[in-house]
C-alpha cells in the first residue's frame, strides 16, 4: 500500500515572529526529502495579536496571518507538494500551543479572536469542527496539560532547540487510546525541517478534514526521521 509523508507542524517568516525560513524555502526543502506535503500552523496567540491587531480589526489580523501560508502554497502547488492550512494557538491562561487541523479561510475569518478564550472554552466550542492536538505538551518542564481539553497529543515533537519530554506526551497518549497521535518537526529555522512527520494512507488524510470526519480515515503512522532527536 502507497503511504504519504506529511509534516504536520511547521512556520513560516512571514507569519510567525519565531520563524527564520521564507514560506518558499521551507516548501522547497520539503519537496527536496520526498515528503507529499506540509501543514502551515504557524503562531496565533495573544502576543501575536498585540503586534499585528493596531487597528482591531480581525480581517486584517487574517490578511496577515494568511501571509505565510499563501506563499506556502503558491510554492507547493508550483512543485506539486500539498500545503494545508493549519494553525498553533495558544491561549491567555498559560503557555500551551494546541495544533488545529481541518480549517480553511472562511473559518478563521468567522471566528474572530479565537485565540482570547480558554483551552476548555475552545474545545467545547469547536471540538466537532476542527481536530484539536496538544502540541509538545511537556516541553520545559511544563505539568499543566488539559487532557479533556483536546483529540490528540504530539508523541514527537523534534525541534532540536527545547527539551520535549516525548516519553511523557507518548504516556499521556497511552493514557487515552483515543487520541490521535502526531509526530512533527516543529519547523523554525535552518536546520529544523523534515525531522518528523506521520505516514497517511492517501493523500492529506485527516489533516484537511473537520473533525466529524476523521473517523472515516485510517489514523496516521508516526514516523522519526534521520537526525530527530527532539531534546528528550
Amino acid at each position: 500500500m502507497k503511504e504519504y509523508l506529511y509534516d504536520p507542524h511547521t512556520h513560516t517568516a512571514e507569519t510567525s515572529k519565531c520563524g527564520h525560513l521564507p514560506a518558499a524555502e521551507v516548501v522547497d526543502r520539503y519537496a527536496g526529502h520526498g515528503f507529499s506535503g506540509l501543514v502551515v500552523t504557524d503562531h496565533l496567540h495573544p502576543e501575536y495579536l498585540s503586534r499585528i491587531d493596531t487597528d482591531h480589526n480581525w480581517d486584517h489580523v487574517i490578511d496577515h496571518y494568511l501571509a505565510g501560508y499563501r506563499a506556502s502554497k503558491a510554492r507547493g502547488d508550483e512543485l506539486g507538494l500539498d500545503v494545508i492550512l493549519g494553525a498553533e494557538l495558544r491561549f491567555p491562561e498559560n503557555d500551551n500551543n494546541y495544533l488545529v487541523y481541518g480549517i480553511d479561510e472562511a473559518w478563521l475569518r468567522a471566528n474572530p479572536y479565537l485565540c482570547c478564550m480558554s483551552a476548555r472554552e475552545f474545545y467545547r466550542k469547536f471540538h466537532d469542527q476542527v481536530l484539536i492536538v496538544h502540541a509538545h505538551p511537556y516541553r520545559d518542564g511544563n505539568t499543566t496539560v488539559f487532557e479533556d481539553a483536546v483529540h490528540g497529543t504530539e508523541i514527537l515533537n523534534a525541534h532540536p532547540r527545547h527539551e520535549n519530554h516525548n516519553d511523557r506526551a507518548l504516556e499521556l497518549a497511552k493514557r487515552h487510546p483515543e487520541y490521535l497521535r502526531l509526530a512533527g518537526s516543529d519547523t523554525h529555522e535552518d536546520g529544523d525541517e523534515c525531522r518528523a512527520g506521520v505516514l497517511l494512507p492517501e493523500r492529506c488524510g485527516f489533516l484537511c478534514l473537520p473533525a466529524h470526519d476523521r473517523r472515516a480515515v485510517l489514523p496516521p503512522l508516526v514516523a522519526r526521521l534521520s537526525g530527530a532527536g527532539g531534546g528528550g
